[in-house]
């Protein structure tokens, strides 16, 4: 990519208005938030954005009164979903970031980690892929995603490059949590109204291939900004601690689904994070020192994009 151009596009997470796509996370988030493994029931475009009518009225009022019922239920997740999320004051996890490329038939894996706090006037995290997977070719390349006060830094080792976007003006304050305002939205945090305001939301019955102990939010985008990114996004909130452990996003036009897994780290680090997100990663230690890129960085050449959309500066 050339220094300074933007990123323009995911997903487990992309940055809107002020920011970048993260083809590479959290469907929003992991992007810089940016998950997301096996690419059967998650992939399949299996359900519809509503369902289809039968001709028969009495089949077509049962089919209503089931839909009215999921998502009422889907309510009561986000509910739980909300509270939990205002609890969280750090994460410190293993993610896996999978991207099927529909347009181009190819799928890339990521692995690596996310460290997250919350903060004021706003929270940070470090993400850090140390792996990729693509086309069964490993790759080791590094790539880190570093959000602190006002800057989104995005270092690569194969490049010998960092990118320092500023995405908050001096002295703005701003909402990351709310789903429209936010240039770098998080996967959990949002209010039920916020969900529910920008997306139709409905409890999918359990399927094969879904997280254990999770509910399954199945959601389309109202009409607006984020219809316009995708066209649907899906939330596999455990029932243990009321988080996603797994996010799915399908872009807009349906030619990419992300997928983001998170997951506890490994206890054994010659072996991969297998277990889902539960408490044991959740308000862990996590000093404010621990939010930097790596010394292996430095000596990297930096651009610099200022809010402004002027020229970028390299050092």
């Amino acid at each position: 990519m050339p220094p300074g151009s933007r990123i323009r596009g995911c997903g487990v997470c992309q940055l809107k208005s002020k920011g970048v796509s993260m083809n590479g996370w959290m469907a929003r988030w992991l992007g810089a938030f940016a998950g997301l493994l096996v690419l059967v029931a998650p992939m399949a475009r299996a359900q519809s954005d509503t369902p289809a009518a039968p001709d028969n009225p009495a089949a077509a009022a049962e089919a209503e009164a089931a839909t009215a019922a999921a998502e009422a239920a889907a309510v009561d997740v986000l509910a739980r979903f909300e509270a939990a999320g205002k609890d969280v004051r750090t994460i410190r996890c293993a993610v896996e970031y999978i991207t099927d490329d529909r347009l181009n038939i190819a799928v890339t894996r990521k692995s690596g980690t996310i460290l997250f706090k919350r903060g004021e006037p706003h929270p940070m995290f470090l993400i850090a892929f140390d792996k990729t997977v693509s086309d069964d070719i490993v790759l080791r390349d590094k790539e880190w995603w570093l959000f602190r006060d006002r800057w989104l830094w995005e270092g690569k080792s194969k490049s010998g490059t960092i990118i320092k976007r500023e995405i908050l003006a001096p002295g703005e304050q701003r909402d990351l949590f709310r789903l429209e305002d936010s240039p770098i939205p998080m996967p959990f945090g949002q209010s039920k109204d916020d969900v529910l305001r920008n997306f139709k939301v409905r409890l999918m019955p359990p399927q094969m291939g879904d997280p254990a102990e999770t509910d399954h939010l199945y959601c389309v985008p109202r009409e607006g900004k984020l219809a316009k990114e995708y066209t649907r996004l899906e939330y596999y909130v455990s029932k243990r601690t009321n988080l996603p452990v797994r996010i799915v996003a399908e872009d807009a036009n349906g030619s990419k689904v992300s997928i983001a897994e998170f997951r506890d780290p490994s206890d054994d680090p010659a072996k991969p994070a297998s277990a889902p997100l539960s408490a044991r990663s959740i308000n862990v230690d996590a000093p404010d020192g621990a939010f930097v890129l790596p010394a292996e960085t430095q000596g990297y050449h930096v651009t610099t994009e200022p809010l402004d959309e002027g020229a970028p500066r390299g050092e």
